[in-house]
């Protein structure tokens, strides 16, 4: 009988990720007030990977006290209504409520997202930004840095306890797409995350760190550029 040997193991993608460290907090009892009340960065997807490529563009917070969530673009997103497409997209881990075009999601852990279609084009800026309004509500919103139009992304509420914003946060392109059978059937993403600012822009990060995650394509790639820092997966067609 002939021997069979083990299938090969399917090429997976390799995220990248831009770790930021943020300086203390030096508002007042600092037990009670730590943190910051807002992060907010201009992220430009250089490249679009095509519509039916599946990248996620995001900036990941954490809140003291409590979870964390994350603040993004999609490029085939699942949005609200049933619907694919580009997106923008706003979620906290474990929160109690959302409003506006929200839904609840589990998988990677449990909580509320707020998804709305956003039509970004390449080349174009767009500035993400995530603040506390009070009463445990945080809210996103996204800019259009070329016409200054705001879309609010929605609001989530989170327990009361949590506080403000942690003095970590990471920036990473996702592939979510279906497995590759090949790792040049990986569409090219190329994007630049600003470097981002807490508290209305008040304050910068203390420094970053940039690494790549776990993956068989040697196709990503990560670089400082002026005021940010650029990342690639997969290879430009």
């Amino acid at each position: 009988m002939a021997f069979k040997g083990l299938r090969k193991p399917r090429p997976t993608p390799a995220g990248t990720y831009t770790e930021w460290r943020w300086p203390p907090s030096t508002s007042f009892a600092r037990t009670l007030l730590a943190g910051y009340k807002s992060f907010e960065h201009v992220l430009v997807p250089e490249v679009d990977p095509g519509p039916d490529s599946m990248y996620f563009w995001a900036h990941q917070f954490r809140i003291i006290g409590g979870e964390g969530g994350y603040i993004g673009l999609q490029t085939k997103g699942n949005r609200v209504d049933g619907s694919l497409g580009k997106m923008a997209i706003f979620s906290v881990w474990n929160a109690v409520e959302a409003h506006g075009l929200s839904t609840r999601f589990s998988g990677e852990g449990e909580g509320w997202s707020c998804r709305i279609p956003y039509q970004w084009q390449a080349g174009r800026a767009y500035g993400l930004k995530v603040s506390t309004v009070g009463g445990g509500w945080w809210t996103a919103k996204v800019r259009d840095e070329a016409t200054g139009d705001i879309s609010e992304i929605g609001s989530i509420r989170v327990p009361e306890h949590w506080r403000n914003l942690d003095t970590w946060s990471v920036m990473w392109t996702e592939y979510y797409g279906p497995p590759l059978g090949a790792c040049s059937e990986l569409a090219y993403s190329r994007v630049v995350f600003g470097t981002p600012l807490a508290n209305d822009g008040e304050t910068k990060p203390a420094g970053s760190h940039s690494h790549i995650g776990d993956g068989t394509c040697q196709t990503s790639h990560i670089e400082a550029v002026p005021n940010g820092v650029r990342h690639e997966m997969g290879r430009p067609v």
